[in-house]
């Protein structure tokens, strides 16, 4: 039972990140469908998957210290490029919603899962069960992003203000972070 636990919030804290980006999304009125969702977590999960089953192999390549800054690095320039193209824009863009690319998805994808590649190499190190975190992540992240972004578009939405510079500093706030669990 306690195994389960431990996955379970361990992957609640491998999915946090796809809440942030796309509460970050829903804030600039970018569209998620579904198929790109649940692509970019097939990605994810199968990255994670790969991590875990090949974690000794990897360990010796890659350090958690290197994925977790090269990760932290991409969402401080997406922040900052977010936070500054604020200031530059004319003016406030059609009211629709643009819809998020399968390009995009696909980057962001392996953005999102350089964090996990770090955990998976240490996870499958310890332990196995593999099967079990990758499916885990699979789901919850497709739970993660959906709410992710209904709160951001709720809450840019409520506000009827161009709050866009706000994902920035929400992608600023998850590189931090990843800095900081170092």
């Amino acid at each position: 039972m306690a195994i389960i636990i431990k996955e379970i919030v361990l992957i609640f804290v491998l999915t946090t990140d796809s809440f942030v980006v796309s509460f970050a999304y829903g804030m600039r009125k970018v569209k998620m469908p579904f198929k790109i969702v649940a692509g970019m977590n097939m990605i994810m999960s199968g990255l994670l998957g790969i991590a875990l089953i090949a974690g000794n192999f990897l360990s010796v390549f890659f350090s958690k210290d290197t994925t977790t800054v090269l990760g932290a690095l991409l969402l401080i320039g997406i922040g900052l490029y977010r936070i500054l193209s604020v200031f530059f824009q004319k003016e406030e863009k059609e009211k629709i919603y643009r819809e998020l690319t399968v390009i995009e998805g696909i980057m962001l994808a392996f953005i999102l899962s350089l964090d996990s590649l770090a955990v998976g190499v240490g996870t499958g190190l310890v332990q196995s069960g593999c099967f079990f975190l990758a499916v885990g992540t699979f789901i919850g992240g497709i739970l993660m992003m959906k709410l992710g972004w209904k709160l951001g578009s709720i809450f840019r939405n409520a506000t009827e203000k161009d709050l866009s510079w706000l994902s920035g500093v929400c992608l600023l706030l998850l590189a931090m972070s990843f800095l900081w669990k170092r």
